[in-house]
Order: structure tokens, then C-alpha cells, then sequence
């Protein structure tokens, strides 16, 4: 469980850097990019956040997919947006999410399964 709450702040921090890029890398002024990064950012910290600190493997999981999901959207955000003459926002965001994709996928698949509720012993 230690891996998986290591992997969710990493993800924390991902989601932090993802708010603050916009003003440190410059492209704060192209407002299609500007909001991508505040709300995915936010997102992935709410979310990595919510999984670190909880107890339960099932809602763990849940959100790590989730957050793998988020992070497969900030691949393909400048191309859909667009903002791909913004090189600076586009290779952020490509590499930012393909982090988040990983960390949050390998934490996802690392969680403990659910117990089914039965003996091991077969009925009957």
C-alpha cells in the first residue's frame, strides 16, 4: 500500500506543477491553455489526493483509473483545444498527463484485489 500512496502524491505534485505551469512556463495569456492546465491540474490533485489518504481499495482504484483517464485527456487537450502553436503549454501537458497516465495506471494495477467473500473451500 506504501508503492500506491507514494504513486498518488507523485501524482499530487504532478497535478501542482500543472496549476503553476501556465505563470512559470509563460503561457499564461492563451486562455484555452491557461484553464486546460488550472482544471486538470486541480482535478488531479483532488482526485491523487482523495486516494492517498483513503483506506479502501475499491475507491482507491476507482480513482487512479480516473486520474489515468485525466491524464490521457491532457495528451490530447492541444490538439483538441487547440494549442499546439504554443509549444511551451502542448509539451507540458503531453509530458505532464503520459506521467500522470503511468504513475496513476501503476497504482491502479498494483492495488489489492477484493476479497470475494468465500473460503477457498469448494460447495458442496
Amino acid at each position: 500500500m506504501k508503492t500506491i500512496k507514494t504513486l498518488s502524491w507523485l501524482v499530487v505534485v504532478l497535478g501542482a506543477w500543472e496549476v503553476i505551469a501556465p505563470f512559470v512556463l509563460g503561457y499564461a495569456a492563451v486562455v484555452g491553455a491557461l484553464w486546460d492546465a488550472i482544471i486538470v491540474g486541480a482535478v488531479l490533485i483532488v482526485l491523487a489526493g482523495w486516494a492517498a489518504l483513503s483506506n479502501q481499495g475499491t475507491t482507491i482504484k476507482a480513482l487512479e483509473w480516473i486520474d489515468v483517464f485525466v491524464g490521457a485527456w491532457l495528451i490530447v487537450a492541444p490538439f483538441i483545444i487547440p494549442y499546439t502553436n504554443v509549444v511551451a503549454a502542448m509539451w507540458n501537458d503531453i509530458l505532464v498527463g503520459a506521467l500522470a497516465v503511468v504513475l496513476s495506471g501503476w497504482a491502479a494495477l498494483i492495488v489489492p484485489g477484493q476479497q470475494s467473500g468465500t473460503s477457498g473451500h469448494p460447495a458442496g
